[in-house]
This record gives C-alpha cells, sequence and structure tokens, in this order.
C-alpha cells in the first residue's frame, strides 16, 4: 500500500482527498433561511431544473394610486394590442411670495409654463390643452386613484394648440437645467381674478384661505388617437401674473407653483393623474378587476403597463410534484421573466415587482397594504431590473417557494407588476406615472431551481 506521503497518491486517496474537500465546502455555506438545515444531517439529494410548468396570463387589477406623482401626464399614447390610454390631471396652485400689487396696478398677462421630460407617441399630431379652475379642493389626505374626479367649472380659462417638440437632451448650464417648456397665455379675465386678491392679504399671501378661493387647475388634452402622452414636471412648471402700475416702468410678476415644495417655502399642494383606457383586441375582453386571458389567446405574449391595470399573472402548477415522498429545500429559486424579440426600448418599464395573489386573481393585501414578495435576506419591496444584455428581469423566490413547499403558503401563483412604492404613512401601493410597458415573452417564462432532497 502506498503511504498518503507519497509523491505517487492512489486514485482511492484523491477521491478521499476530494471529498472531504467538497463536505468542508457544503458545510462552509450559510444555512439557508427557511428551508430545515436538519435535512441535511442524513441522505442528502442535490439537483437542478429549468424544466417548471409555468403558466403565464394578462391580468386586469384595480387599486393604482396617482396621487402626489412626480409627473403629470396629459395627451394619449395608442398601442395595437394595449389599446388607448388618455391622461389629464388636477392640481392645487400657490404663490411663494405675497402679492404686491395696488388698487391702481394694470394686469398685462398670465402665462402657463409647462416643463416636459419624457413623452409617448407621436408628437407630429396637433393636441389643444385645455385648463379648468377646480370647484372644489384637493386634500392631502384623499388617496387618488386613476379613476378620481374632481368637479371643475365647463368654462376654460385657457385653451392651446400645439405640436410638442421633441425632448432634448439635457443639458446643464452652471447650476440650471435647460428642459422643452410649452409657454402659452391664459384668459385675461382669469388674470384680473388673481391680480384683485391685493385688497385680502390673506388671499395674496398664499396658504388655505389662497386655496379654498383657489381651489386648483384642472388640466387636460384633446388630440388624435395617435398622438403623445407627454410627461410634465410639476418641479419645474409654473403659471406667471405680470401687471404693471400706472406712471412706474418696473414690469412686476409672481409666480404660482404645482411643486410639492420649493426653495422659499415647504407648503405642499395636492395633485393626481386621471387615467381614461380604451382597450382593443383581444385585451378588450379585461373589463373589470380579476378578469383574465390566457396567454395562448395573445400570441403567447402577457403584458404588464404602468397605469392602466394591465399585469401578468404567473402560476407554477406542477411545483408541488417536486415533493413526491421526499422533504425539499430550496437551495436557490430564480423566476426569470423575458421580454419578446424586438422589445421597444424607449417604452419599457425599467422594473417589475412580484405581488402575492388570491383565487380570483386580485392581489393579496396586509395590514400594510399590497401584500409583495419580500427582497431575499431583506425585508423590502423586491424588484427586478431590465437586464437589456439578456433582455429579461429576474426575481430571486427562493424563501417563497421553500414556504410552499413546505406548506407554509398556498400554491397560488404571482402577479408581475410595475414598481410598487411606499407612501408617506408606510402602506404598499401601486403607483403609476406613466404608460410604459413590456410585453413578455411566455414561452420563454422559467424558473432556475437549485433544490436538496431526503426519503421521509
Amino acid at each position: 500500500m502506498t503511504s498518503i506521503s507519497s509523491k505517487k497518491p492512489t486514485l482511492n486517496w484523491l477521491a478521499t482527498k476530494w471529498l472531504g474537500i467538497f463536505s468542508l465546502f457544503l458545510a462552509s455555506c450559510d444555512t439557508p433561511k427557511e428551508i430545515g438545515a436538519d435535512l441535511f444531517s442524513v441522505e442528502v439529494g442535490l439537483n437542478f431544473t429549468d424544466t417548471l410548468q409555468i403558466e403565464s396570463s394578462t391580468v386586469l387589477i384595480d387599486s393604482i394610486q396617482t396621487g402626489g406623482s412626480n409627473s403629470f401626464l396629459i395627451g394619449s399614447y395608442q398601442h395595437p394590442d394595449l389599446g388607448t390610454f388618455q391622461s389629464s390631471f388636477f392640481a392645487q396652485i400657490s404663490n411663494a411670495d405675497t402679492l404686491t400689487s395696488k388698487s391702481t396696478s394694470i394686469m398685462d398677462s398670465v402665462r402657463m409654463s409647462l416643463v416636459y421630460t419624457s413623452f409617448q407617441g407621436d408628437t407630429l399630431q396637433p393636441q389643444t390643452i385645455s385648463i379648468y379652475k377646480l370647484k372644489d379642493s384637493l386634500s392631502l389626505s384623499t388617496s387618488y386613484f386613476t379613476n378620481s374626479n374632481v368637479a371643475y367649472d365647463a368654462n376654460p380659462v385657457a385653451l392651446h394648440t400645439f405640436k410638442p417638440r421633441v425632448v432634448k437632451a439635457r443639458s446643464f448650464n452652471g447650476d440650471s437645467l435647460k428642459l422643452d417648456t410649452l409657454t402659452f397665455r391664459m384668459s385675461a379675465a382669469y388674470g384680473s381674478e388673481l391680480i384683485k386678491n391685493y385688497t385680502d392679504k390673506s388671499l395674496s399671501g398664499g396658504g388655505k384661505l389662497f386655496r379654498a378661493s383657489f381651489p386648483g387647475l384642472y388640466i387636460k388634452s384633446s388630440s388624435a388617437a395617435k398622438a403623445a402622452l407627454l410627461g410634465i414636471s410639476p418641479a419645474y412648471s409654473k403659471m406667471t401674473l405680470y401687471w404693471h402700475n400706472p406712471g412706474d416702468e418696473t414690469k412686476y410678476y409672481l409666480n404660482y407653483y404645482f411643486s410639492l415644495s420649493t426653495a422659499r417655502s415647504d407648503e405642499v399642494q395636492a395633485r393626481f393623474n386621471k387615467f381614461e383606457i380604451t382597450r382593443s383586441g383581444t385585451l378588450a375582453a379585461l373589463v373589470k378587476p380579476g378578469d383574465i386571458i390566457s396567454s395562448k389567446k395573445t400570441n403567447n405574449t402577457t403584458y404588464v403597463q404602468s397605469g392602466s391595470g394591465i399585469v401578468t399573472r404567473i402560476n407554477l402548477p406542477t411545483l408541488l410534484n417536486l415533493k413526491g415522498k421526499n422533504n425539499v429545500a430550496v437551495n436557490k429559486a430564480e423566476l426569470v421573466l423575458s421580454g419578446i424579440d424586438g422589445l421597444d426600448l424607449n417604452n419599457t418599464l425599467g422594473q417589475l415587482s412580484l405581488i402575492l395573489v388570491d383565487g380570483a386573481n386580485k392581489p393579496l393585501r396586509n395590514s400594510s397594504g399590497l401584500g409583495f414578495v419580500v427582497s431575499e435576506g431583506g425585508g423590502g419591496i423586491q424588484t427586478a431590473t431590465y437586464n437589456a444584455a439578456f433582455n429579461n428581469y429576474t426575481f430571486n423566490i427562493t424563501t417563497e417557494l421553500q414556504s410552499v413547499l413546505a406548506g407554509r403558503k398556498s400554491n397560488l401563483g404571482y402577479l408581475v407588476t410595475p414598481t410598487l412604492a411606499s407612501s408617506s404613512n408606510g402602506m404598499t401601493k401601486l403607483v403609476s406615472e406613466s404608460a410604459r410597458f413590456v410585453p413578455l415573452n411566455a414561452l420563454k417564462a422559467k424558473v432556475r431551481l437549485y433544490y436538496s432532497y431526503i426519503a421521509k
């Protein structure tokens, strides 16, 4: 027999050496969470599969909030499969400075400046913007959704027809940011109504009394169906009142702001977008929340779209078959969803989230809002970022699948949605600030699953 110190070790010694190293490797791994570490104390099987059956469908859900968004959406966007997406918005305005006009001041004009930072659709189509005064106030304590509404005066205070310019590259000039701006005049009657507030300093100074007198504005756009949906920046957009005094060559002005806050004021204004969706083709069958259409009826494609309530449902009908007569421990599981070939990156959602779903195709809820799939190793909302190199999104669902296989959760599947967010009170919500979307290739959806098992 050759000694273990020999320069020519036997094959048996070499096999023993590598078996020992492999055992040390397994022992050095972090203890998996919720996968039953005691299963490794006896005979272990190591397995991999990426052939689990996946059922994909397109589903309509509700409860999409649009209040307090970072972008006003105005106009329309049309897609051959998703239909027409139209948006208008409601917003409060407030001045950061006290109006300093006199009883003899002469109003020159009121101008609206809307700064847009994004678009979807055809910017060569003309649009007509209409602006109306609100009759009722908006409230920061109210949750506004895609179909919310507030009463407004039927007589517009501004009408303006234009063709949107394509949003140019943003350039920095010192500390200023130059963006495309749409500027037009409001009605003279509206300007006169604003300037007369010099008699009441409680109104001219802004705040609650000002908003009670001027609750806000409703702004919408009418256009051809194949037009453009514009993203307007509340932070940079504003309305400006201009006036002069007799015998005084100085031109005076005062800005009214849409932004949640400005450098000169921490006053907060409420606002929300209102969406109107007209679906076409096969997806027209999605009428009420919970309606579902199999990917087999949509050319093996499912959809996720921001704002419209269209999401993708993923079911794993054969997952429990992995158990058989064995106990199963999930070492790692990834859900990989691929976009269709030739994805339009200009309209593609950059991130997706996963929501738990009930048997009626509706999101599960808990005391914190929507029941989302938790990020692995943490407690936050798990998101998957689009990988342009592989044209896919990847979710880590290790703990989720272990909970199903261990009987702690039902095998009901998941809803793939636009990115979730947390509101100011900590409630999880589905928000929308665009009509961006992604068509997913149902035939390429897969779960990469590494698992271990032992006989019962």
